[in-house]
């Protein structure tokens, strides 16, 4: 009798050890089916964030260490010649020289180090463009692609438009300005409260975004101020409308070129910084047409090393150019990603448009201290020459050509 029962006990235990087996298994399966779709809903994501950033995905489907920018559209104004630069659309820099190249497009030219093209009335037109990379055994590395507008240049009959351009020292060179009155013939109604040659700004030499955002004072050059004009001291914040009141200025257009001051490796202070100030304008003034200019690419390791003040102090002591080149090119991906849906926000992709590699201002010095023969080596780290400038207003006056008709 014992024993049966013994039996039974056992069985009873053994059925029960079977229930609750079956049930940890269904159990653990419904977990790893939430864990995968989860992983999947994640990868998802990731992929849409990837694409909206430029960074395109392989045909083994892994992610390359190779990451690609290039805006929706490149626009080029007849008349004018926009090029853009293979190191320049890369997160690898200089170091995109170790990889084979090419750009695939209908029209323009597919060259070593760029991509040319000169707009004309009869190429008026959409092209799709293609940028891509290969390895040494001619495998596909990553791949990008855009679509070329070749626009109209203004016309005798475009009416003229005012432009105000919020921005550091990269807008303070008269050269910018030049070549867009050369491209308007005129037509640019220049405003702000400072000025660069006889062209009105409110560019600031050494200002990031962060500083039209506080309470700052401008005494770099004449006249000083004892606080920019976009500040207002009642709601202590940057405030457009505040601006437009006091100061009697309604342009047609902005300009926003800011960037430079208050790079890093991380773009997120400096981007979120630079996206306050838009938002506060479209706020106020939401059908105002902004220009966001993405910032330059410095000059090469040369320059950077050798850029000095008047008493001889390394400007760039300890900065290097790849990480230089990274810091812009993860600010253009940030903006491009964070303001994708922004209304009436135009960008103007100078940085990738300026030939950083031959249009900072050089000076001969000798190879080393005891020989005869020179090289040339960059001044200035940060500031290009007037091509360089006049590669800007190219960049800008194409944009405006291409996307004027929506705010006229």
């Amino acid at each position: 009798m014992r024993r049966i029962e013994r039996e039974k006990v056992i069985r009873n235990a053994y059925r029960s050890t079977i229930l609750a087996l079956t049930i940890c298994c269904f159990f653990l399966g419904a977990l790893l089916v939430i864990h995968e779709l989860a992983r999947q809903h994640e990868v998802k994501k990731l992929n849409q964030k990837l694409e909206a950033k430029g960074v395109v995905q392989n045909d083994e489907g892994l992610f390359a260490g190779v990451q690609l920018f290039l805006p929706e559209e490149i626009y080029v104004a007849s008349g004018v010649t926009i090029e853009l630069y293979n190191q320049q659309i890369s997160s690898l820099g200089e170091k995109i020289g170790n990889y084979n190249v090419k750009w695939t497009c209908a029209v323009g030219r597919n060259m070593q180090r760029k991509f040319s093209i000169t707009g004309t009335d009869e190429l008026i037109g959409e092209y799709p463009l293609i940028f891509t990379v290969f390895d040494d055994n001619g495998a596909q590395v990553v791949t990008a692609s855009t679509t070329l507008k070749v626009v109209p240049g203004l016309g005798e009959k475009d009416q003229s438009f005012s432009l105000l351009t919020l921005g550091d020292s990269l807008s303070c060179h008269t050269a910018t300005y030049e070549r867009l009155n050369e491209l308007t013939d005129n037509r640019i109604i220049y405003m702000g409260t400072r000025g660069v040659g006889g062209s009105l700004t409110e560019a600031r030499r050494g200002f990031s975004a962060a500083n039209y955002l506080a309470e700052t004072e401008y005494t770099y050059e004449e006249p000083h101020e004892n606080i920019h004009p976009f500040y207002n001291r009642r709601t202590e914040s940057f405030d457009w409308e505040y601006y437009k009141r006091t100061t009697g200025f309604d342009p047609d257009i902005l300009e926003v070129f800011l960037g430079t001051n208050g790079l890093d490796v991380s773009p997120v202070q400096n981007g979120d910084n630079i996206i306050r100030i838009i938002q506060n304008v479209h706020e106020n003034d939401p059908d105002l047409p902004i220009y966001l200019v993405h910032t330059l690419y410095p000059a090469d390791q040369d320059g950077i090393g050798s850029w000095s003040n008047k008493h001889g102090y390394a400007l760039y002591g300890d900065r290097y150019k790849y990480e230089e080149d990274q810091k812009v090119f993860n600010l253009m991906v940030y903006l491009q990603e964070q303001l994708s849906e922004e209304e009436n926000l135009y960008f103007v992709p100078a940085g990738i448009c300026h030939d950083s590699a031959n249009n900072f201002d050089t000076q001969e010095v000798l190879l080393n201290p005891h020989s005869e023969e020179t090289e040339m080596v960059a001044v200035d780290a940060i500031h290009p020459g007037r091509a360089g400038y006049r590669q800007i207003a190219d960049c800008l006056y194409s944009v405006i050509c291409g996307t004027k008709a929506e705010w006229e």
